[in-house]
């Protein structure tokens, strides 16, 4: 039953109806095939009966099953492509093959059809009100419902006019007339007024929903969108991590070779200078004193690049030991004084000119002093170091409060500005533009500040130098 059903409801449907159309057509589809399943099944039984109590099969058995014929016809000429004729056929044809028809060419009027003819065309009236819509096909809309307006006003004068003028049932509702068709008239309008007014509401309700589908529709493209660029980011991040990881196992390797290549040869040199040219080792008496100069400077020269290659790998073990920070509210005040202390001597003979600014002066945080002051003092020593060639050096510590109510802490050179490909890898584990150094202080700092959900920022421009933001 449920195909039939869907079957019947896609008679006529095809890829060019539009979304208002297909539920005009599905509707009209589903009303002319119950039509058409009520008749049936009113014939199935009416028929029989009557052929077995012998009574004659009126014309009032023949009007139903012209309509009958009536609504099949309908859904044939759907099947075919011809929805708007079929659904015009159900709203027009429908109560002149049943009403009209039978009571003007065949002058057949039952007497009780005095009282339901009226609510029967009042109840079709519906019909229109489903099927047309009311904004966008005005004129057939108001035609319909002016259709059965006049069928409900004059459906009495016509049964008078063909049927016999003999029912009681005319003088009966002749005394009263005047009042009897007012209230059919007030029930025809209340019940297609309120249809009407529904339907409106309705198609209100639907442009809403229709407004807020399309907002809801662009905003999930825009979540696509943004899905799709995080998505993106994330492989870059990956991408980016995988990079690093290769950089820096390259430069471990790199170090570890470079300091594991002098050992290995030192070794077997000094170890040759022990051995005769048979291999045998040497007695101390019959080694000279050069040699012995030698292998002398060979172990140092050994014990310093071992020295070298264990204090690498500690700097390497310190990136991943940073100690859990030990929270406390503090003055900013106190750090900027320890930090003038620590380096007063070395300001001095370096000819550095210190500026601190404090805005609002007792402004705090709450952070591990001793963390954030090795933080600051790893950017204190890059930017020293920054300046070694400008003529007048001079370092500028500050710390205000941002709009967003973080605490900003910057450290300002006047020195050699970063070039934008080493500010892509400063923060980099083990990358230094300096042969002397580990580069792992900005590492380290970095991870510092990641431990008090903070982050540390760089700008760098030519001829004014480069500043350090930490954030917290």
């Amino acid at each position: 039953m449920r195909k039939i059903w869907s079957y019947i409801s896609s008679l006529g449907m095809t890829a060019e109806n539009r979304q208002l159309s297909e539920r005009t057509l599905v509707l009209t589809n589903q009303l002319n095939f119950v039509m058409f399943f009520t008749l049936f099944i009113l014939l199935v039984i009416t028929i029989p009966l009557m052929l077995l109590t012998h009574d004659p099969i009126y014309i009032g058995t023949f009007r139903v099953v012209a309509l009958l014929f009536v609504v099949l016809i309908n859904l044939v000429i759907a099947h075919y492509g011809f929805t708007q004729l079929s659904r015009l056929s159900l709203i027009f044809l429908s109560p002149v093959v049943f009403i009209l028809v039978p009571t003007i060419i065949f002058r057949y009027v039952e007497e009780e059809s005095y009282v339901y003819y009226p609510f029967v065309i009042i109840s079709a009236s519906i019909i229109p009100q489903m099927l047309v819509h009311p904004k966008k096909e005005k004129i057939l809309f108001w035609l319909s419902i002016s259709f059965y307006f006049v069928l409900t006003v004059i459906i009495d004068k016509v049964m008078i006019q063909f049927g016999s003028k003999d029912f009681k049932i005319i003088s009966i509702i002749s005394t009263f007339y005047p009042l009897y068709k007012i209230s059919q008239i007030v029930l025809f309008l209340f019940v297609n007024v309120s249809i009407y007014y529904l339907r409106i509401l309705n198609f209100r309700f639907e442009e809403e929903l229709n407004k807020k589908n399309e907002e809801l529709n662009l905003q999930n493209v825009e979540l696509k969108d943004q899905k799709e660029k995080i998505e993106k980011q994330k492989d870059e991040l990956i991408t980016k991590e995988i990079n690093t990881w290769q950089k820096l196992v390259s430069i471990i390797t790199h170090e570890i070779v470079n300091s594991a290549i002098p050992i290995t040869n030192l070794a077997g040199m000094t170890g040759q200078m022990l051995e005769d040219e048979s291999g045998a080792v040497l007695k101390p008496d019959k080694i000279d004193e050069e040699t012995t100069e030698d292998i002398h400077h060979g172990l140092k020269i050994i014990e310093s690049r071992t020295q070298a290659l264990i204090d690498f790998v500690k700097a390497t073990k310190s990136i991943s030991q940073i100690p859990t920070p030990n929270i406390r509210k503090f003055n900013l005040k106190e750090l900027f004084d320890r930090i003038a202390i620590l380096y007063k001597m070395k300001f001095k003979e370096s000819g550095i000119r210190l500026e601190k600014y404090i805005i609002p002066g007792d402004l705090s945080i709450e952070a591990d002093l001793e963390l954030i002051e090795q933080v600051l003092i790893n950017l204190i020593q890059n930017a020293m170091e920054a300046m070694q060639e400008t003529s007048n050096p001079k370092l500028v510590i500050n710390a205000i409060k941002n709009t967003a109510d973080q605490v900003q802490i910057s450290v300002s050179d006047n020195g050699a500005s970063i070039s934008d490909d080493v500010l892509e890898k400063i923060f980099l584990p083990f990358f230094s533009t300096k042969n002397n150094k580990s580069g792992i202080g900005l590492s380290l700092s970095q991870q510092i500040m990641k431990l008090h959900n903070g982050r540390i920022e760089v700008t760098s421009e030519p001829g004014r130098g480069t500043t350090f933001t930490l954030i917290l």
